[in-house]
């Protein structure tokens, strides 16, 4: 069954007319009654009585009338729907942000990507590699910044943005904002407050160092972990790349020094809309300091 002799169908339950419902439909009046014939060969029986000047529903027509009807109502509801979402598709930019990373980075390419496409609406999303990769994978992501050192499966392009590194964010007044540079061996003590989108820089310095850290695992993005370290809660170590807020204070973390890799990351083969194209190319072209 086609929807066209659906549509056929429906139209000369409307009409009552073969002659009308093939003008209606944009066709020749033999094909029209070909492909009620076709339609009727499926179900077994004829649809319509055609006397003269008359065309009436058989019995067969009139129960199969309301369930071709709403099939082609759905068919209808179903276009409808890939439409609009085609459109708000088209009219959006979903950019994930890996643990750590801010978007301070790419806000130029940004606003460059969505100046020629009015109404664009911007989605950041913070999460853990994992989720992001699923997102792109399942459609609802365009791209994704993610540090190299994750697992990033083969069907992801990737391109390199620029390298971070791990800085020591503190209260003003603490007094590790005496050092040029703050060590591992200079943190021993400290309260280091670790989350899953804060990035690994903490995770790694443990694993890569013989001391014993004290660690306060946070489950909240970046810019609560800062409250916290405002409120003197504690420490962290982040991106150098991120903003703070005003009340804190950085310091350069030495020994050892943590850095990674910033990567660009979208679904290979599958085509973006314009706007999440242009920002992909614009990153790619742009020059990070």
């Amino acid at each position: 069954m086609e929807l066209s002799q659906v549509r056929y169908f429906t139209t000369v339950c409307r009409t009552l007319n073969f002659t009308r419902a093939a003008e209606q439909c944009n066709v020749s009046q033999p094909a029209l009654t070909r492909a009620i014939q076709r339609l009727e060969d499926e179900f077994g029986g004829r649809l319509f009585f055609r006397e003269r000047t008359q065309t009436q529903l058989t019995e067969l027509g009139r129960a199969m009338r309301p369930h071709l009807e709403a099939m082609l109502d759905a068919a209808e509801a179903a276009r409808a729907l890939s439409h609009a979402k085609l459109e708000h598709s088209a009219r959006s930019l979903k950019i994930g942000l890996g643990p750590g990373i801010g978007a301070a980075d790419v806000a130029g390419a940004v606003r460059e990507a969505t100046k020629m496409v009015p109404d664009v609406a911007i989605h950041f999303d913070e999460s853990v590699p994992a989720a992001l990769i699923e997102a792109m994978l399942t459609d609802k992501m365009d791209c994704a910044l993610l540090p190299e050192h994750c697992d990033i499966p083969e069907r992801l392009h990737r391109w390199p943005l620029y390298n971070d590194r791990a800085v020591v964010v503190l209260p003003a007044n603490h007094k590790l904002m005496a050092k040029n540079a703050v060590s591992a061996r200079d943190i021993m003590d400290e309260t280091i407050l670790v989350g899953e989108r804060n990035g690994d820089f903490a995770a790694r310095l443990a694993d890569n160092t013989p001391y014993s850290f004290r660690f306060q695992h946070c489950d909240g993005a970046t810019s609560q972990i800062m409250d916290l370290i405002g409120a003197g809660l504690g420490i962290a170590l982040v991106s150098n790349r991120l903003p703070l807020l005003p009340h804190l204070g950085t310091r350069p973390f030495h020994e050892p020094e943590i850095t990674r890799r910033i990567l660009l990351t979208v679904v290979a083969g599958r085509p973006l809309n314009p706007t999440a194209a242009g920002f992909v190319e614009r990153c790619r072209t742009q020059t990070f300091c």
